[in-house]
């Protein structure tokens, strides 16, 4: 169930706070001016607020621009560490890595998206534009759709409800019926695809991670669609996904 219910009272404070940092990241550097166009607000109250987090350590100033401090990642590490999963799952990654030669992701959800949690990189793996860190709609994914097709049929709904169905390509799943009918069918078999639904020219194999019949994560292995393509490769990497996951299972009940 995704809890982002809506405070009674929000402290306003806290959410220009963080409109700023997410405009500072979207921007990557940006100078007073360019903030100023981003955020409704006085100069004099902008330039409090940015003194302010510069002061305590969460921006940096440098040649005039601000940027996001590593402060940031020093939280993120930590939040990283605290989910049990990760820990769990670095061995398995690295082998994973290694015997396809493609990149392999551990992924989560997080208030009805996934992130991408940790990656390891075969000798044939590709640059593509996803990171640690970043979160990204569900249904796109192969790791995004095979957690929601172990899930509850509700958190399906509040998932498609809360953040839409957004096409990235024309390949993506744009209605809910479409959604739910490839979930039936990632069900029966036990692991997901992915053919040009995130990114034009990338495609992914996904199982999910399951524990005391909870989804805590999945395992997803992306490679370019050409190769995926490939019949025997694609059975290779389903194989692969599956046998990971299901190895991170046992190490997280047993150890």
């Amino acid at each position: 169930m995704i809890d982002r219910k809506t405070p009674k009272r929000s402290i306003k404070t806290a959410v220009r706070v963080f409109e700023l940092v997410n405009v500072i990241q979207g921007l990557d550097e940006a100078t007073f001016s360019e903030i100023s166009k981003e955020v409704e607000m006085a100069g004099s109250t902008l330039h409090d607020y940015l003194t302010t987090l510069v002061h305590i350590g969460y921006l940096s100033k440098r040649d005039g621009a601000y940027h996001l401090s590593l402060q940031f990642l020093d939280h993120g590490i930590a939040a990283r560490e605290s989910i049990s999963v990760y820990s769990k799952s670095r061995p398995t990654l690295e082998g994973l890595a290694e015997e396809s030669g493609a990149a392999v992701w551990l992924m989560v959800e997080e208030n009805g998206k996934a992130v991408y949690l940790a990656q390891e990189l075969g000798e044939n793996s590709i640059e593509t534009h996803e990171r640690i860190g970043k979160h990204e709609h569900m249904h796109c994914l192969a790791s995004g759709k095979v957690m929601l097709a172990f899930s509850s049929d509700e958190f399906v709904e509040e998932v498609a409800e809360e953040h839409g169905l957004p096409q990235k390509t024309p390949e993506s799943i744009s209605t809910l019926e479409e959604l739910r009918a490839e979930l039936t069918e990632i069900r029966e078999q036990g692991y997901a695809v992915n053919h040009n639904e995130a990114a034009q020219g990338t495609s992914a194999v996904a199982a999910p991670i399951i524990v005391e019949d909870r989804v805590v994560g999945a395992v997803a292995v992306s490679a370019p669609v050409t190769r995926v393509e490939n019949a025997t490769f694609r059975e290779q990497l389903i194989e692969l996904v599956l046998t990971g996951s299901n190895e991170i299972e046992l190490k997280m009940t047993y150890e």
